[in-house]
């Protein structure tokens, strides 16, 4: 048996799990609908008690946790495959934890979260609220240079913000209703379903079905110690199961509201019913199959958009791969994964970055197809037989904006890069072709990231520019120089599609999470950074020393201190 087919036979095992008994699923949910009523009543102290009790957890299963998500993902995992679980799993759980439990102790003493620095205002006037770096966890050390806004929605002002912040908590004890949420959680990173059962139990005072993705399976044994104190509160239960599962769960009485982070397919199925006549009669009466309130983070096709000016050498390198790495992380199955690289044809640098992504992209080791359908869909979007044991992460280049290219309507969910030229007349109108190309034309609505020339950002007026540039992005994120994804393991940035998406077009969702500071009204987050970084992120193929700096940072989250940072330090 040749190892592509061990890899393949080894995902469709996965996902050939059985269906949960209808005894057991009803056991389960009488069981949350008491827990939900002893949550919904629970003090703040109770559920400060509860958030650290899991915290001390994550330590504890770390190692399990990451030599199991390595081995669903690669057969023989690299150091790199294994800094990535690292960052992804425990580290971005234990950053999580730690700042959701310093906001319910402020909530506690004062009744808020207390944001991070001061508030200003965009260049469209919108309020601009800073939610990274954070105190306490070395950020500005650690992440030097890097910082995150959320810009609100019109009229929120900051007289209004303490209206919008932490919301849930401002009603009094009698006001909190009982409520079951099932969570079905994704399959391409290991603490999705940790972080989106928090969110539900902690941020909305929810109990929670988790339902884990088969290829989460092998975890359930390890998600269930590091969050036995909530399932032990009675508010928790993990099941896994085959789709079968799901649909027994989502039709059940005693679940209230459904959450979902996943494929936008998988929504509609649940919303209006399978693909077919019925479905599509559904929409055009408006009259979906389903009557619960349901929450979504989904998928996009997630545009890199290079504005063109004069870059050193070091961040002509720099960017390129940046741009490479955000493809290559997790062998492209991140619903951020850079999709659809924009440059401008009158570039004169243009064609030389191009090909210094494509060599970063072709350079870097391997990786197995381990999502299922990876090497289907790596074939139908490169053209190529796909057929080696491994996959080499591939760049389309020069594809026709106006070609209706399969790269524009939805993700490849694999290795795989577009590069697209758009013409302009100056590099100014470039900007806003290419933001009107992301917002007409590709689909999704979750994140996109600019490399932007220091020339973009020297002056007021400059500044002004170019925020007015992102803030037309109809993006619920955008980077400025660094991968959108880092906003996922800094926890505290809200993480979710723009706001304008409707139940019949839900586009990258309809909701936020992670979001410690429990920020409502939020239009978009924008990630600032430096062109170029010291230390390299460690998800850069070139970085030399990726898995003993991830633990490093676990250290740290787990007992931040200069200690824990020195150690950090030496990692580099």
């Amino acid at each position: 048996m040749s190892p592509q087919t061990t890899r393949t036979d080894h995902a469709e095992t996965l996902l050939a799990t059985t269906t949960v008994g209808t005894d057991l699923l009803n056991a389960h949910l009488e069981h949350l609908a008491a827990g939900s009523e002893r949550l919904a009543m629970a003090p703040i102290s109770e559920r400060i008690r509860l958030v650290e009790a899991v915290r001390q957890n994550v330590m504890r299963v770390s190692r399990e946790w990451v030599e199991s998500s390595a081995r669903v993902k690669q057969a023989e995992p690299t150091h790199h495959l294994r800094s990535e679980e690292i960052l992804s799993g425990p580290v971005v759980t234990a950053r999580y934890l730690r700042l959701l439990r310093r906001t319910l102790e402020e909530i506690s003493r004062s009744g808020r979260p207390r944001l991070e620095g001061r508030l200003r205002r965009g260049a469209d006037g919108r309020l601009l609220v800073p939610v990274a770096p954070v105190r306490g966890l070395f950020d500005r050390l650690a992440f030097m240079g890097f910082g995150a806004l959320a810009r609100m929605r019109s009229g929120i002002t900051p007289a209004t913000l303490p209206l919008y912040t932490a919301r849930s908590y401002q009603q009094p004890a009698t006001d909190h209703h009982p409520r079951v949420t099932l969570v079905l959680g994704a399959g391409n990173i290991s603490s999705v379903p940790v972080l989106d059962a928090c969110d539900r139990i902690f941020a909305r005072g929810e109990a929670v079905l988790l339902k884990l993705h088969p290829l989460h399976e092998p975890l359930q044994a390890i998600f269930e110690k590091l969050l036995g104190p909530l399932i032990e509160y009675g508010c928790l239960r993990i099941i896994t199961g085959d789709a079968e599962t799901g649909r027994n769960a989502v039709a059940h009485p005693t679940v209230d509201s459904i959450h979902i982070t996943g494929g936008v397919d998988t929504y509609n199925a649940i919303v209006w019913g399978e693909p077919g006549p019925e479905q599509d009669e559904r929409r055009r009466l408006n009259r979906p199959l389903l009557q619960k309130p349901i929450s979504a983070e989904l998928g996009n096709v997630s545009p890199w958009i290079v504005l063109p000016g004069r870059y050193s050498r070091r961040e002509f390198d720099y960017q390129a791969e940046n741009v490479a790495a955000s493809v290559i992380n997790n062998a492209g199955c991140n619903c951020v994964a850079t999709r659809v690289l924009l440059t401008w044809r009158g570039w004169s640098e243009r064609q030389r970055f191009v090909e210094r992504v494509g060599e970063v992209l072709e350079t870097s080791p391997p990786r197995d197809a381990w999502y299922p359908g990876a090497r289907q869909r790596y074939r139908e979007f490169t053209g190529l037989a796909g057929d080696d044991p491994q996959l080499v992460a591939r760049l389309v280049r020069d594809v026709d904006p106006e070609s209706g290219s399969p790269f524009f309507g939805r993700e490849p969910f694999t290795c795989v890069l577009a590069e697209v030229g758009l013409e302009a007349a100056t590099a100014e109108e470039f900007g806003r072709r290419a933001v009107e190309f992301c917002n007409n034309t590709l689909w999704g609505t979750l994140s996109a990231t600019l490399t932007v020339p220091s020339s973009h950002r020297r002056g007021r007026a400059a500044r002004s520019r170019l925020d007015q540039l992102v803030a037309s992005l109809r993006y619920g994120m955008v980077g400025i120089n660094q991968w959108v994804g880092l906003n996922y393991a800094l926890a505290s940035p809200p993480w979710g599609g723009h706001p304008d998406s409707t139940l019949a077009d839900v586009q990258s969702g309809n909701t936020r999470v992670h979001n410690t500071f429990l920020l409502d009204g939020v239009d978009q987050v924008v990630l600032n950074g430096p062109l170029t970084s010291f230390p390299r992120p460690a998800w850069f193929p070139s970085h030399r020393n990726p898995e003993p700096l991830s633990w490093a940072l676990l250290d740290l989250y787990d007992q931040p201190g200069w200690k824990s940072f020195w150690r950090l330090i030496r990692c580099i």
